[in-house]
């Protein structure tokens, strides 16, 4: 009974987690009105004023694009008209990067970049992929030369490669705007002498920065900015300016401690599944419902909550999930030994994991399709943490009977049933003690179930052929995990 209400609590636990931190992550407000400021015209409607602001500051990493990422969904799914990036960021990781791009490109809106203070490297490269990008007065934006996670120079061949890509890159990314890719090639290529017309905007052999002020200088025919939108002194300002002759809403996403715990969770999926996959096989080995359960239990749930939070998955997952703990403790408590619940949910709980690490797009999104690209990364998690659970339990029923260890953690429960006190009863001493015994099947064993001997249950398994509840076996011998019995002459 004990365990049971444990592992209720951590179901419960993790509803509440799970409530609490998308509670946390969005906040709804409403700032006083701020007199408009000369902006691009805007269509009108109610998403044009509705504003989803992301944080981006510090290094960019897989925290970042799980932020960027997750608000995206939400705000095409919840009808936002402009995502705004809050940036000052010294820059980060390229492959972050790249993904950011590609989620920003998604969203049917408007981006915006607002460098509160600096986009360096990295951040100017995502910046360059939104639609507008503002700037307060002292913010500088600009050095994106691609190094090593160390600071180090690339090698020669390998960084030709990479700014040939990255180049490429930017020019599908924002050939619509006049000088935007060449800025930008400026800043990650000292090799690029950048001109407009005859004049030289940053010479070879030096990267390109840029402050507020000369973002905003104009060039060619028609007159059109280096790069900059606008400059104003704040965000609220900002969205004031874009949202005309109406009250802004604006929604800001609030970084907390679970997208540095996701970030760590999804690099150990393989681990984390295989864990799990151990935990529920030996737990279907010992009778009753135990500390195997509950860790594979808990340990399927941490994996779907850290993809949860990389803003893959949303809750429909955990749902799935759900069923599937439901039906194997249908299998556990009312039918055990059958089967008939717990493959079903076991295969559920499979399918919700490769579901929640799917990079899932709301149906609102343009371009969003399913396809098997979306499941690869997902399945070979999947196929991989199976494989390591594979071999956990190749060796745990070779070596693990042998250990002092599975006498503490097995025995004990195989010997106690459902709540006798086995202390001092040694594993050679209980299979003596019980082969030859007679006891009554308190399941259908096809083969498999569980029988009883004087008030204690133990997993058993019939020799031969199948028995019904209330037969009377004979136990004859002791296996890895239980007894073998066959049926006691009438």
């Amino acid at each position: 009974m004990i365990i049971r209400c444990c592992t209720l609590i951590c179901l419960g636990l993790w509803a509440s987690i799970t409530n609490s931190i998308v509670s946390a992550q969005v906040a709804v407000e409403e700032p006083e009105a701020v007199e408009p400021a000369n902006a691009p015209a805007k269509d009108g409607g109610e998403e044009s004023a509705k504003f989803y602001v992301v944080p981006v500051e510090g290094p960019i990493g897989p925290t970042t694009l799980y932020a960027i990422r997750g608000s995206v969904k939400t705000a095409i799914a919840e009808g936002y008209g402009t995502v705004v990036l809050d940036m000052n960021t010294p820059g980060g990781r390229l492959d972050s990067t790249l993904e950011i791009m590609e989620v920003l490109d998604r969203f049917p809106g408007k981006t915006i970049t607002f460098v509160n203070d600096e986009a360096i490297s990295a951040g100017a490269i995502i910046a360059a992929v939104t639609n507008e990008i503002y700037f307060t007065s002292k913010a500088v934006i600009g050095s994106a030369e691609p190094v090593t996670g160390q600071g180090e120079d690339i090698n020669e061949s390998m960084k030709r490669k990479l700014m040939s890509y990255l180049n490429a890159k930017m020019e599908a990314y924002t050939d619509q705007y006049a000088f935007r890719s060449d800025v930008i090639r400026a800043m990650m290529d000292p090799d690029f002498e950048f001109k407009i017309g005859e004049e030289v905007i940053s010479p070879k052999g030096e990267l390109l920065n840029l402050t507020a002020k000369r973002a905003h200088e104009v060039y060619g025919d028609p007159p059109m900015p280096l790069l900059g939108s606008g400059i104003v002194d704040d965000l609220d300002k900002l969205i004031s300016s874009l949202a005309v002759d109406t009250d802004p809403v604006i929604t800001r996403f609030e970084a907390t401690w679970s997208l540095s715990l996701a970030e760590f969770i999804v690099g150990l999926a393989p681990f984390l599944l295989a864990v799990a996959v151990i935990s529920v096989y030996v737990e279907f080995q010992t009778p009753g419902f135990g500390v195997f359960g509950i860790v594979g239990v808990v340990f399927f749930l941490i994996a779907i909550f850290g993809h949860n939070v990389a803003g893959l998955s949303g809750h429909e997952p955990l749902l799935l999930f759900i069923i599937g703990v439901a039906l194997l403790f249908l299998e556990v408590f009312v039918a055990p030994g059958t089967l008939f619940f717990a493959i079903p949910g076991f295969i559920m709980m499979l399918v919700s994991l490769v579901w929640a690490m799917a990079d899932i797009w709301p149906s609102e999104t343009p371009d969003f399709t399913w396809s098997w690209e979306m499941f690869e990364k997902p399945v070979q998690n999947l196929v991989g943490g199976v494989l390591m659970g594979v071999v956990g339990v190749l060796v745990l029923a070779r070596f693990l009977p042998k250990t002092f260890l599975w006498d503490r953690l097995v025995l004990k429960e195989s010997v106690a049933g459902l709540g006798g006190d086995v202390e001092g009863v040694s594993a050679s001493s209980a299979e003596s003690s019980l082969v030859g015994a007679v006891a009554v099947a308190v399941s259908d064993l096809m083969p498999s179930g569980e029988i009883e001997i004087d008030g204690r249950r133990y997993d058993a398994k019939l020799n031969f052929g199948s028995a019904d509840r209330g037969t009377q076996v004979r136990v004859v011998s002791k296996s890895d995990f239980g007894y073998i019995v066959e049926i006691a002459d009438s």
